[in-house]
């Protein structure tokens, strides 16, 4: 994509979403085919603890009917089959709605949900839509690596006040920032030093914002990387927060091949609006009780280690699936952000 001078934010929508951009032409999450992989990608039990939580939050909601979730950023509807594969308590109550901004993976995703999961898909609790819905609904808003999809405006603190990115020809371009992304980032980090890099989650905050306007009562829980204060950000080079990938690997220059690869920022937790309760995603994933529904393979498998029957394999696979969830040092440093509606 080659053009006039653009704003970073601008450039990134347009090579993420635009007619030739990388979600335009396929890029997606899978473990073979795709070009990145999540947690509902890991393993099945991710979207069974969601489930766990959806049950959960139907009880304390009185057991609405409908219960409407409205997962944004579905992608493959891989995270929705595994839901309602889990059978949650809540599933004749359960009215289930991807968001999905690529039109191929809107439409492949309805069509592998409702074979795999219902007789009849024409009666399949089942909506494929490409914004959020019109409220207010009573339910849950979701989505996994969402926010760090959303284009943000990077700054740069220098000796006069704050640049903003811009990309030109394949080439960043650093410009004076306007006077309200430059008082927003010195209010975010006030004493930054010369030199330090901010993403400013505009696009993210106006998201969270309508997500939390769609509901009269629920919850929006919302699954990322990141930093809970954007003052930390200053302590890290802006290649380390600012990625991009193709096919598994990181693909390098952002500026460049725009539409060839995903360009994710790190999310600045402290810039979304209200106050969510945030934990990292190991403990959510153990508090819905992880550790419970992975019970059965670790006797599976202490039983048969030495000599490993075919079921004893399927019982380690699903430890190591867990394992990976929950990793400190990877998927498990998530953070999961929580925000209540109504109650």
């Amino acid at each position: 994509m080659t053009g006039p001078m653009m704003r970073f934010d601008r450039f990134v929508e347009e090579a993420l979403y635009g007619l030739r951009g990388f979600y335009t032409q396929g890029g997606k999450a899978g473990v073979n085919a795709g070009d990145f992989i999540t947690s509902p990608e890991t393993s099945t039990l991710f979207g069974g603890c969601i489930a766990v939580y959806l049950d959960r939050i139907w009880q304390e909601l009185d057991r609405p009917d409908p219960f409407i979730v409205v997962e944004a950023g579905s992608g493959r509807g891989t995270l929705c089959r595994d839901i309602f594969l889990s059978v949650p308590q809540c599933s004749a109550a359960l009215r289930y709605v991807m968001v999905e901004r690529s039109e191929v993976q809107r439409l492949d995703a309805f069509d592998s949900v409702a074979a795999t999961c219902f007789l009849d898909a024409e009666e399949a609790p089942l909506t494929a839509v490409k914004d959020l819905p019109v409220g207010p609904l009573t339910g849950v808003v979701l989505a996994n690596e969402l926010l760090d999809n959303l284009p943000p405006r990077v700054v740069q603190k220098t000796a006069t006040g704050w640049s903003e990115l811009h990309v030109n020809g394949g080439l960043d371009e650093w410009h004076p920032a306007p006077q309200n992304a430059q008082n927003m980032a010195t209010l975010l980090v006030p004493n930054a030093p010369l030199g330090t890099c901010l993403p400013l989650h505009l696009k993210a905050a106006v998201w969270v914002n309508r997500a939390l306007n769609l509901l009269d009562r629920g919850r929006v829980l919302l699954f990322d990387y990141g930093l809970q204060q954007t003052a930390d950000f200053s302590e890290r080079p802006m290649g380390e927060w600012l990625r991009t990938y193709s096919q598994h690997h990181r693909a390098g220059n952002p500026y460049k091949e725009a539409g060839s690869r995903d360009i994710t920022c790190d999310v600045a937790f402290d810039q979304l609006p209200g106050f969510p309760q945030i934990v990292t995603q190991r403990d959510w994933l153990l508090a819905q009780g992880l550790r419970a529904m992975t019970e059965w393979a670790r006797e599976q498998w202490h039983d048969s280690a030495a000599a490993p029957t075919a079921k004893a394999l399927a019982a380690r696979a699903l430890l190591d699936e867990a394992a990976a969830l929950t990793d400190s040092e990877g998927l498990g440093a998530f953070l999961v952000a929580e925000w209540r509606v109504g109650d």
